[in-house]
């Protein structure tokens, strides 16, 4: 069975031509989503996109060490329950 890239993921692997403290560490690739990438430039208010990055350490079947990612879009804190309609105050108990 064939790999297949699943969309707003990628993998960083360990740099075999580093031949230099300048060079990257890593390197990899994230395959974004046309949807998600034109939807994150929409709600850009900048000349800069922001996107998420999650990694996770892993191992490849053939033991090589690397760096799964995946993308989404940023989460800006706050609470995740919605705001009551009625200020506390209001609240009859």
């Amino acid at each position: 069975m064939a790999f297949e890239q699943k969309p707003n993921s990628g993998a960083m692997f360990r740099n075999e031509k580093k031949n230099s403290p300048n060079h990257p560490d890593m390197r990899g690739d994230v395959h974004l989503d046309k949807t998600f990438l034109i939807n994150m430039m929409d709600k850009s208010k900048g000349a800069l996109v922001k996107v998420s990055l999650s990694g996770w350490s892993k191992e490849s079947a053939a033991g090589k060490k690397y760096l799964s990612l995946s993308a989404s879009e940023p989460w800006e804190g706050g609470s995740t329950q919605p705001k009551p309609s009625v200020a506390d105050d209001d609240l009859p108990y």
